[in-house]
């Protein structure tokens, strides 16, 4: 009797375990740890949002384009580039070549996310739906009361679709990786 909850018990620490490597291998992997956490702490942002946001956007594929011609890790679009380097005054010039460059693009991807959050009043749902469908949208959907300008849930249709499904991926990746993550550092 006692060799088998002790063969039971070793079962469910092994099982457990593999669970976890699991989790964090396929569900919720870190990659390019360092530079998140270089310009997520530059930008003041929580790298744990960096990291969700990174997750469902390319899954951590850096040759990643979307449909929408969005390029690498955080799916940054030219415009998007070129507006993050006219606020920053960015010398750097962006090819087709080096937004592909985790470096650049995580730094661009958390230049921009830095500036929607502060756009919202440090609300990360808001800035979460803006970065999936843009400023105007979001701005259009709180003037028009479709949205409101304190936004803290997930719970809650938006005019795209697309969006509702984006900011409910990016805060349960963000919500996930802090509790699979507890002591996120280099």
């Amino acid at each position: 009797m006692k060799k088998k909850v002790i063969i039971a018990l070793i079962a469910i620490v092994v099982a457990f375990i593999l669970g976890i490597i699991s989790i964090r291998t396929f569900v919720l992997p870190i990659k390019y740890k360092e530079q998140v956490l270089a310009y997520s702490e530059k930008y003041n942002i929580d790298p744990y949002l960096v990291l969700a946001v990174i997750n469902t956007e390319s899954r951590f594929d850096k040759e990643a384009t979307s449909s929408k011609d969005a390029k690498g890790l955080m799916q940054v679009t030219d415009a998007t580039a070129q507006e993050v380097n006219e606020i920053t005054n960015s010398t750097e010039v962006l090819t087709e070549e080096n937004i592909y460059d985790e470096d650049i693009n995580i730094e661009i991807g958390c230049q921009y996310l830095a500036s929607l959050i502060e756009r919202y009043n440090g609300n990360y749902y808001l800035a979460i739906c803006a970065y999936n469908a843009g400023i105007g949208n979001v701005n259009k959907w709180i003037e028009e009361e479709k949205v409101s300008a304190t936004l803290d849930t997930i719970d809650i249709e938006l005019p795209f679709s697309e969006t509702t499904n984006y900011l409910k991926k990016v805060i349960s990746n963000y919500k996930n990786y802090k509790i699979v993550y507890p002591n996120l550092s280099i």
